[in-house]
């Protein structure tokens, strides 16, 4: 089988393929489609142990197929990493070295969410999950989800821009009627 013939295979296939033929250009092609979400997933998760984490994850879905049990194999990594990232013990994220750094101000945001927003904001948004593949993940109801992804996107946005102010005629008009 010729590279472009993978190229036509879904994740499953290919899967599968690998693991019956222990072809490597098979694993390569589903390593680099799937690597770049779950790095920056990973990697904003638990900063000091993506590394080993991924490398735990590619490991085992190396050695042994996954149990798929009707997921798509996209959706069963991000379960499979949500898995290892809580029984990591790590140090979470320091806060911003350099304020004026938004890319670290943002970092810094995300780890001030707790655990749950951070994964639902982190999953939906970067990794392009539906909330209702989140809520799987997450085992939660979708509606519960829906709640701690707006929860967790508001007080993201109050950490690098602020809590919304009120415009200065409002506030004029209260101090004049105390």
């Amino acid at each position: 089988m010729s590279r472009k013939d993978f190229q036509n295979l879904d994740d499953e296939a290919l899967l599968e393929y690998y693991h019956s033929t222990r072809n490597l250009k098979a694993f390569r092609l589903l390593y680099s489609r799937h690597k770049d979400s779950l790095y920056r997933y990973c990697i904003q998760m638990a900063p000091s142990g993506a590394c080993s984490i991924l490398e735990e994850l590619w490991n085992g879905l190396l050695e042994q197929p996954p149990q798929l049990g009707g997921r798509r194999l996209r959706s069963w990594l991000f379960i499979r990493i949500n898995r290892l990232l809580r029984n990591f013990t790590g140090t979470p994220l320091e806060a911003s070295q350099n304020p004026e750094d938004q890319g670290n101000k943002l970092l810094a945001g995300i780890q001030q969410l707790s655990r749950i927003e951070r994964n639902i904001l982190l999953l939906h948004l970067e990794c392009r999950l539906p909330l209702a593949t989140v809520a799987d993940i997450e085992r939660i109801s979708l509606r519960n989800c829906r709640e701690y992804y707006r929860n967790g996107k508001v007080r993201l946005e109050e950490f690098l821009y602020g809590s919304k102010r009120q415009p200065w005629q409002i506030q004029e008009v209260e101090e004049a009627s105390v």
